[in-house]
């Protein structure tokens, strides 16, 4: 069996590559998400207390209530829907001036304690979970006509969020091609 030094120095060479690697970028993205987790909390918690009243006031009513009461019901969704597009408003505008100011000179902390994609399920499904009452008490007709600016406004914040998932993939794939071009020049090394 023969014995060759070539093999380790190029591994220890790839492992030099990979630990080199500037690390700014990851820390400034896991800052974004840590910010972008922080404004769907603030918009979770401005959000609830309408879509509490949506789902109070449709499970007041039944298509077989009265036309006037009915009427009320549907007043009253419209100003609670309204609130929400509102801050989903906000919100959006929020997280894209945060997506404009790539700040990468302070140094990241955790400040969420809950990742990004647990609020995100957590508020689509308060919100459907509104819809569906809304759907269930008013019928398909009156709610359609009350649900057309929650649809836009829900997929605009959620586009305003797609930068984390850019930068994330960026990240990795900078680590893989360093990692991959380290273990090429290993193999090649050891032939």
């Amino acid at each position: 069996m023969r014995f060759s030094i070539l093999p380790v120095l190029a591994l220890a060479g790839t492992f030099t590559n990979v630990l080199s690697a500037p690390t700014p970028e990851p820390l400034a993205v896991e800052r974004r998400a840590t910010t972008q987790a922080a404004i769907i909390q603030s918009l979770i918690t401005t959000v609830v207390p309408s879509l509490s009243a949506i789902n109070a006031t449709a499970h007041a009513v039944t298509p077989a209530s009265p036309p006037a009461v009915l009427a009320k019901a549907e007043a009253a969704a419209k100003t609670e829907i309204a609130a929400v597009v509102t801050a989903f408003s906000a919100s959006t505008a929020q997280l894209k001036a945060l997506k404009s100011a790539r700040d990468t000179t302070a140094i990241a902390t955790r400040q969420a304690t809950v990742p990004l994609g647990v609020l995100l399920g957590e508020l689509v499904a308060d919100v459907l979970a509104a819809v569906d009452a809304l759907l269930n008490s008013l019928g398909l007709g009156p709610a359609s006509g009350l649900l057309a600016p929650l649809g836009p406004a829900l997929s605009a914040l959620l586009l305003a969020l797609e930068v984390v998932v850019d930068d994330l993939l960026l990240a990795v794939e900078t680590l893989v091609n360093d990692l991959l071009t380290g273990l090429a020049a290993g193999l090649i090394l050891a032939k």
